[in-house]
């Protein structure tokens, strides 16, 4: 048995309905996954661990620099990052 996060046991056999199928299955995913990349990022830059999160190379520089200040925005502007970046 493989571990999987996924149950796609649900998913159409046919092979166009399970493509549309799996494409919502994805964005789904990804709806649910955003709220957290934003979160921990922002959280990594708060204690200045963002440099360590960057080498992860999970995600660009643009794309978690936006996510930062998204969730700072998200909680009133409280911070104002002094990290050069």
């Amino acid at each position: 048995m493989t571990n999987t996060l996924l149950n796609l046991d649900d998913a159409p056999e046919d092979p166009i309905e399970r493509l549309i199928w799996l494409g919502g299955v994805a964005t789904q995913v990804e709806r649910e996954l955003e709220p957290e990349w934003r979160t921990s990022y922002f959280n990594a830059r708060l204690t200045g661990r963002i440099s360590a999160a960057r080498k992860l190379q999970l995600h660009s520089r643009k794309r978690i620099m936006a996510w930062t200040r998204a969730e700072n925005e998200r909680r009133g502007r409280q911070i104002r990052w002094n990290d050069d970046l």
